[in-house]
């Protein structure tokens, strides 16, 4: 089940990653994912499940979300919260 989340969570990625660019798309957006995604992972690390497959998925998806963030911040000058 986890491989397929990931790779729902990947497409999803690649796809907003070639979408960064567009910046009529609110920042919030990006913003409210990667709450999503840190929120998680503090339930995750309060109940000791920093060595599963879904806490090293989050940390890459926080990763790649991340990196959109930044191509934003470059391309639609955007200023870093």
């Amino acid at each position: 089940m986890i491989h397929i989340l990931k790779k729902i969570a990947d497409w999803i990625v690649e796809h907003e990653e070639k979408d960064a660019e567009d910046c009529t798309v609110p920042d919030e957006v990006i913003d409210e994912w990667l709450e999503t995604i840190e929120e998680r992972k503090r339930r995750m690390e309060e109940h000791g499940h920093t060595h599963s497959e879904q806490y090293e998925m989050l940390l890459d998806l926080e990763k790649k979300v991340r990196h959109i963030k930044e191509i934003r911040a470059q391309k639609c000058h955007i200023k870093p919260s």
